[in-house]
């Protein structure tokens, strides 16, 4: 059956295609786009290429501070009391908990499952 079909479209269109190029279209095409083309072309200058120092200074100055903050904050974190510190622990303690009854976890599986990793 398919064969039937081309063989119905290749009686139908023969040699013919179906696009035509218009008369001379070649002839004419090289010098109907060197006429679009702009005759002088500007120099290519960036809008912030006179501000580039400036936006590197602020990049480096922002670094920096950044860098400068997570110092200090580090420091003041290993200054503080240990009593904060179990406060925190025992914070993490309670979600660990809140977890495994979550997931109905308990001990022995907490073991079972760390003694099979060994």
């Amino acid at each position: 059956m398919i064969t039937n079909e081309e063989e119905y479209i290749k009686s139908q269109l023969a040699d013919k295609s179906p696009f035509k190029v218009p008369e001379g279209y070649f002839e004419q095409l090289t010098s109907s786009v060197m006429e679009s083309l702009p005759t002088e072309q500007a120099p290519r200058q960036g809008k912030l290429r006179h501000l580039r120092p400036w936006l590197y200074a602020a990049a480096c100055s922002a670094f920096l501070i950044v860098g400068i903050t997570s110092l200090y904050r580090n420091k003041a974190d290993n200054n503080q009391p240990q009593t904060e510190n179990m406060a925190a622990s025992n914070n993490n303690d309670s979600y660990f908990d809140d977890a495994a009854d979550y997931a109905m976890v308990d001990n022995q599986d907490i073991y079972a499952y760390l003694l099979a990793d060994m």
